[in-house]
């Protein structure tokens, strides 16, 4: 189980953004990342902060199609046709996104961007939802999301 905390930041850093704090416990990141992206990733484009974005990168990929494998089976042992097209919908969202480990040049292009804090902090991603998944600079933090809209999402792994 995943202890989660819904905190808000107390410095400027984050204002008008949800932070979420998760501590692993033993659980692994990258199977987290994809559980999480599926069930929140609709909301717009991604940006994972990381220190090694190629590593992370493959290992959740191989964590996104084991999710979507899961999902087919649940679909065929479904009987309701409702249900049957709601499984079909997320299937088809999940098998459409684009994963990328570029440095975002511009803007991001990519569905789900893996970058180190260095890398965003040169090309602030506009996106909804950022994950942090190990540790640096607050002023990083704060260029890095400086251009996510208000209510936009930040989620911390620790």
């Amino acid at each position: 189980m995943v202890r989660v905390h819904i905190v808000t930041w107390d410095m400027p850093i984050m204002y008008g953004l949800l932070t979420e704090r998760y501590s692993l416990e033993g659980k692994i990141l990258s199977r987290q990342l994809a559980l999480h992206i599926a069930a929140h990733g609709r909301q717009g484009k991604v940006a994972i902060v990381t220190s090694m974005p190629v590593v992370l990168l493959s290992s959740t990929r191989k964590q996104w199609f084991r999710l979507i494998r899961l999902i087919e089976r649940e679909r065929a042992s479904t009987l309701s046709h409702m249900r049957k097209e709601q499984i079909e919908t997320n299937l088809a969202w999940m098998r459409q996104l684009r994963f990328s480990a570029k440095p975002p040049q511009d803007l991001l292009v990519a569905d789900i961007t893996f970058a180190t804090a260095d890398d965003f902090v040169l090309t602030p991603p506009d996106c909804r939802t950022v994950y942090v998944t190990y540790n640096f600079e607050h002023e990083k933090l704060y260029m890095l999301t400086s251009w996510m809209p208000k209510n936009g999402h930040v989620v911390i792994y620790e």
